[in-house]
């Protein structure tokens, strides 16, 4: 009896129908995965870099891997699904959800929307008085909701708020061109490839949406569903992220071990790039002899260095990028003071209890949300020599010292020109810029900190300065160290004031920082894979940096 019951059991629990539908058309995705990644494959060198830009075959061999990993998802999420297992069912959600956005993207293509997006804005904006009614309908709907809500008078008024909306709106696709505008997508359903990519895009998004709410199916918890939804709410940035950064990112480390440049597919170099860009040479120089002397092939000198009667040369094979670092290292040093300090005390101010705190919090973050372009173009005009409001009052400060009998002279800086002040007149720019955002990061870490400590030092005796140094300045420590933080990192990658504060191109020396050597190198003198190795080392120095100052703050920060 036993026997003829197990016989009877089904060796698979009983599937719902989207399972093997499921499979069938994951066997489709996993054979057009398999055939484009082998047309790319068996691709000459020669084709691929005349379609794809001279990327070289390392490039080749990447996308290759990529386009596979659509077959490896959908076997795994069919053998999984068959058995009803969550990662199967997870995988598959996956797979079409990416495989929806990526059709969806490939079919605007078809249509013509990224090209035709601009002509469709210009008519928007040669009709843009259509939108009046639009204005219109909300102050009905405004006018509605100020009556009672159970008048006809409302009814009514919102009622023709929403009919007039609709018609401005209408009026405004239609003379904008929104029906040339589908009647060019229609014709592009003369081409086969667009009904292929439109019933892809059709099963993706059915397969996607039933999969992801067959959850009990698959035994799902709770908790599983609140995961999946808020991955889902993050996908778009996940997306985003892969096709926009993480692509680029791995690009620039490949070609940072190649010779790219324009016109010419890369070749691989090892650390080639790396070795020129950090190479040094130390050499000891004797009285009157040429330093070409002493330094290598290819070398240009760096600096000299007097210790005791010796003098020695120290020599690099790329010697502007060592100046470049110096330049920005000089940068940070000098901006982390200059933002801070004066944020820090902005801070202690506008947390006090006096008329109008809002209205300075707001204007001293202006700065932070202020273009740059534009800002810079302003300083610029503010540093001139001539008629520049600096120099305007330092020559009137100079003026009064004379008046009263102090002999002054007029130092007329050139702010911009002199070597040892263009650099430090770009600290004062930055740190203009960056006070404001550092003044309200001081200032929520201020409001942070009980009011009962001071009262309680108060009673003790201490004073407002002895507060200050005995509480408010250790329960700033975290508050301090991502505010320094922030501020080295932004130190470091500073390039748009560089770039707009100054017209001369290149720039001098004496104010070329590491970001902007990298952008002359990739995209002046066109050598893509050295500058992808010095966007890396920049990398490596602002992680290493970050690091120890996460390490050295750790046993000193204080901790709630």
């Amino acid at each position: 009896m036993q026997q003829a019951v197990l016989e009877k059991r089904p060796l698979l629990p009983r599937l719902p129908l989207i399972i093997p539908l499921m499979v069938i058309w994951h066997l489709v995705v996993i054979g057009a995965s398999v055939y484009v990644a082998s047309w790319l494959a068996r691709m000459s060198i020669t084709e691929f870099n005349e379609r794809y830009s001279n990327i070289g075959p390392a490039v080749q061999d990447f996308m290759t891997l990529v386009l596979l990993l659509p077959a490896v998802l959908g076997a795994f999420s069919s053998v999984q699904g068959v058995r009803l297992h969550p990662s199967g069912r997870y995988a598959a959600v996956a797979l079409n959800f990416v495989g929806m956005v990526l059709a969806a993207a490939y079919l605007m293509h078809l249509w013509g929307v990224y090209t035709g997006i601009d002509e469709f804005a210009d008519g928007v904006v040669v009709n843009a008085g259509w939108l009046v009614g639009i204005a219109v309908a909300y102050a009905l709907f405004w006018l509605a909701g100020r009556l009672d809500s159970e008048s006809a008078a409302a009814l009514w008024l919102e009622r023709l708020g929403l009919g007039l909306a609709m018609l401005a709106l209408m009026g405004l696709l239609w003379f904008a061109g929104a029906a040339e505008a589908a009647v060019s997508i229609l014709e592009t359903y003369a081409a086969l490839e667009t009904w292929l990519v439109t019933a892809a895009l059709l099963i993706f998004g059915v397969v996607f949406v039933i999969m992801l709410y067959h959850g009990p199916t698959f035994g799902e918890t709770t908790q599983q569903k609140n995961a999946w939804q808020g991955w889902l709410m993050l996908s778009p940035n996940i997306i985003g992220f892969a096709l926009f950064f993480a692509g680029p990112l791995l690009l620039s480390f490949y070609l940072s071990f190649t010779n790219a440049s324009v016109g010419q597919v890369p070749s691989f170099t090892g650390l080639e790039n790396y070795g020129d860009i950090l190479g040094l040479q130390v050499e000891v120089l004797a009285d009157g002899q040429n330093p070409r002397e002493v330094l290598w092939f290819g070398y240009g000198e760096l600096t000299r260095l007097s210790i005791g009667d010796r003098t020695y040369l120290v020599g690099a094979s790329d010697p502007l990028f060592w100046i470049s670092l110096r330049n920005t290292l000089i940068f940070c040093l000098l901006l982390v003071p200059i933002s801070t300090i004066p944020a820090l005390l902005l801070a202690v101010i506008l947390n006090s209890k006096i008329p109008g705190m809002t209205f300075f919090r707001a204007v001293y973050f202006l700065p932070s949300v202020a273009a740059v372009v534009g800002t810079s173009l302003i300083w610029r005009w503010l540093y001139d020599p001539t008629i520049g409001y600096f120099n305007y009052f330092i020559s009137g400060g100079v003026d009064f010292l004379n008046s009263v009998g102090i002999g002054a002279t007029d130092p007329e800086p050139a702010w911009l020109t002199t070597s040892g002040l263009a650099l430090f007149s770009v600290v004062l720019l930055a740190a203009w810029q960056l006070t404001g955002f550092n003044t309200v990061i001081f200032l929520a870490g201020l409001q942070g900190i009980p009011r009962e400590l001071y009262e309680a030092a108060y009673v003790d005796g201490a004073g407002r300065v002895r507060q200050f140094f005995s509480m408010t300045l250790p329960l700033l420590a975290p508050t301090a160290f991502f505010v320094i933080i922030t501020t080295i990192i932004t130190g470091l990658q500073v390039f748009n004031e560089i770039y707009t504060l100054f017209f001369v191109r290149p720039l001098p020396e004496h104010v070329t920082t590491s970001v902007y050597y990298l952008y002359n190198r990739g995209f002046f003198r066109f050598e893509f894979g050295y500058a992808s190795s010095i966007a890396w080392l920049l990398f490596a120095l602002i992680f290493t940096v970050t690091l120890v100052q996460f390490r050295l703050s750790r046993s000193s920060a204080y901790e709630d």
